[in-house]
């Protein structure tokens, strides 16, 4: 007995050793130089704001646009997409496929029951007849997790789920972000309608009046029928606008979860204010994006794998135990004399196989380095998106104030150009070039008003959720709207809550 006491209680004090290295978190190395503001050209010196954005929300960033519609479309994807839920539930299987692998670091018990009537041959030394045999008992197996293997999965599987957690917010900022880019996308169209549908009017009403001017010989028919090609031309293009907006509608549908027969909104032409918009963000805003935070997860998962194949080289202990009763007639089953019991330690010993366990450690590392690439790739990809959605709410302003000149001026032509023609100085060929121009150019800036309103929701989106700077000097995200679960009593909670 005490040298079974000594082999079995030898692998609890060596349970604790774990081989394989230690975790760095790739922050430490990568994202310290991939994401200071050295690698960012559009600084301008404010890194540190002198002007705090408290205005700007974080959680529901939407509110920064003060549109009702807007608000309950958003409430209205999260509730019914399915892409979102499916989203969810692949976290929820990482989570259980966690705990599973943690039950592999206690012992098994089982227990069983078992009734046999059995007839011996006649013909046998041991013959004893017709005679009913009944037995219960208990078993036990545990398999040491001596040099930290199951230890190693299990924080492999532990980080799954929170990449898992953040793939899912990721999709959850992506589904808002396109739900708002398309709200604007229709405000954009109902814009055009509007004021294709005033053009269509007013070319009307010159038609009438050209041929007026034709039956009093004050205009030629060439000049009729021009006026008419600018009349039908407004009437094509308000036609290919609604097409257009009937199409955006049934995508903003499918966002929301809802079929396009039972999503009936009444959509607002685009508005003139915008949300106050940074020139330059923190560097540390980008640590919240949902992208990143699962990068980082999966490169966390890879170095604990290494750690798993590591133990690979290392014994293997079991110790399978089990205790029961048997008896060949029930009313002595539970006699003391019927008790029976076993105890079987294991120790498996890898000598050679042929470099397997070799080639595990291998593939192991070689994947770690896939994702630490991996993740660097999603760190500068993250900048590129970051610069270019600043350079979009930049150049776009100077390029809408320039249109709006432009505008303005194509007003005045067509303006002057029809008091010629009603003096007959010109053609009606000066004429219809001008409203053309003049439409084209209305059109372009309503075209690069709604522009400014998606860079704003872009920027959201590529900065992971709206943000808010307490000071002029420190970041402090806000807690709860991007927050990593680090174990999975909080991913379970979570879960709970949500169901």
């Amino acid at each position: 007995m005490r040298k079974f006491i000594g082999l079995t209680m030898l692998p609890l004090f060596l349970a604790g050793c774990m081989v394989g290295p230690d975790y760095v978190a790739p922050d430490s190395e990568i994202a310290n130089l991939d994401l200071n503001k050295e690698n960012f050209s559009r600084d301008a010196g404010l890194w540190k704001e002198s002007t705090p954005l408290d205005g700007m929300p974080k959680g529901d960033w939407w509110s920064v646009f003060n549109d009702p519609q807007l608000r309950w479309l958003m409430e209205e994807a999260k509730k019914n997409n399915p892409d979102l839920a499916a989203a969810f539930y692949a976290v929820e299987q990482a989570r259980q496929n966690a705990r599973m692998s943690e039950s592999e670091l206690y012992p098994w018990a089982s227990g069983n029951a078992t009734y046999s009537r059995t007839g011996d041959s006649k013909n046998l030394r041991s013959y004893q007849g017709t005679y009913d045999k009944w037995m219960v008992g208990l078993g036990l197996t545990w398999d040491l997790d001596l040099f930290g293997r199951v230890r190693s999965l299990l924080e492999a599987e532990i980080a799954n789920a929170q990449a898992q957690l953040d793939a899912y917010q990721n999709v959850m900022l992506i589904l808002q972000a396109n739900v708002a880019q398309t709200y604007f996308t229709l405000c954009q169209y109902s814009s055009e309608i509007e004021l294709l549908e005033r053009t269509l009017a007013v070319r009307k009403d010159q038609s009438q009046f050209v041929e007026r001017r034709v039956k009093f010989d004050f205009s030629s028919d060439l000049d009729l029928q021009r006026a008419l090609q600018e009349e039908y031309d407004a009437a094509a293009q308000l036609a290919a606008v609604k097409r257009q907006q009937a199409l955006a509608e049934n995508q903003l549908a499918i966002l929301v979860g809802k079929t396009p027969s039972q999503l009936k909104l009444k959509i607002k032409p685009l508005g003139d204010k915008l949300p106050k918009m940074p020139r330059a963000v923190p560097s540390q805003l980008l640590e919240r994006r949902p992208d990143i935070a699962a990068a980082e997860r999966a490169v966390y998962a890879a170095n604990a794998r290494i750690g798993a194949a590591q133990a690979g080289f290392y014994p293997t202990v079991s110790i399978s135990a089990n205790t029961g009763l048997s008896a060949n007639k029930i009313e002595k089953l539970l006699d003391a004399s019927s008790f029976s019991w076993g105890v079987s330690p294991e120790i498996y010993i890898p000598i050679f196989q042929a470099n397997r366990i070799y080639a595990q450690k291998q593939v192991a590392l070689a994947a770690h380095k896939q994702t630490l690439e991996q993740y660097r790739s999603t760190v500068l990809n993250a900048i590129g998106e970051v610069e270019n959605a600043l350079a979009d709410i930049d150049l776009l302003e100077a390029e809408y104030a320039r249109r709006s000149e432009v505008t303005e001026a194509s007003k005045k032509v067509e303006a002057l150009t029809n008091k010629q023609y009603d003096l007959g100085y010109v053609d009606y060929f000066s004429v219809s070039d001008a409203q053309r121009q003049a439409l084209l150019n209305e059109r372009e800036q309503l075209k690069l008003k709604a522009d400014r309103f998606r860079a704003c929701v872009t920027l959201v989106k590529v900065l992971g959720g709206g943000w808010s700077l307490q000071d002029s000097a420190t970041f402090k995200p806000e807690s709860g709207w991007y927050e990593k679960t680090k174990d999975m009593s909080q991913a379970s909670e979570m879960f709970e809550s949500k169901e």
